[in-house]
């Protein structure tokens, strides 16, 4: 795997061979039907993170895009990552100067979908108040075209800059 820029840090497969980062086998093509799965979104608001390793082991940190913290509370909320018919539940920590998902529950979402650097995962707002925080999350395995991640600042920022698969 080659590096790239990736939420504003550099990541490569190389760095987690080097570091011995344990990785979860990723599911056989043929009998896990999530991975040719992917649906339309429902037009509600949305953001997108493809993963570097701060996401992953050993740290385990997820946080909303910076122009999509105004969608969520500023302060400590319940929160349900949807993915495949499971949920996952989690705290949404909007108090702190970075606000982030909690670690244990990003963590645990993280290693039961194998999620690997350079995936990428749509995070869908179905229900945002002080109470609850609900998201739809479909998840991009990494073989995305290079053509798309030369853009990746700017596509999926609005609909009118969607992400575009070909």
């Amino acid at each position: 795997m080659s590096s790239r820029r990736s939420n504003g840090r550099v990541g490569s497969g190389r760095d987690a061979l080097e570091n011995e980062v344990p990785l979860p086998p990723l599911p056989d093509h043929t009998t896990n039907l999530q991975w040719g799965e992917v649906k339309p979104l429902s037009g509600k608001p949305y953001f997108y993170s493809i993963l570097a390793n701060s996401n992953l082991y050993p740290r385990y940190y997820m946080w909303p895009a910076r122009n999509f913290r105004l969608e969520l509370p500023s302060c400590e909320v319940p929160t349900i990552l949807t993915y495949m018919g499971k949920s996952w539940d989690m705290v949404y920590h909007g108090k702190r100067k970075l606000p982030v998902f909690s670690p244990v529950g990003w963590k645990k979402f993280a290693v039961e979908n194998c999620l690997r650097v350079e995936d990428a995962c749509i995070f869908e707002l179905m229900e945002s108040s002080d109470k609850r925080v609900i998201f739809e999350v479909q998840i991009l395995r990494c073989d995305i075209p290079s053509e798309i991640l030369e853009n990746e600042m700017m596509m999926g920022q609005s609909r009118e800059m969607p992400i575009v698969l070909y």
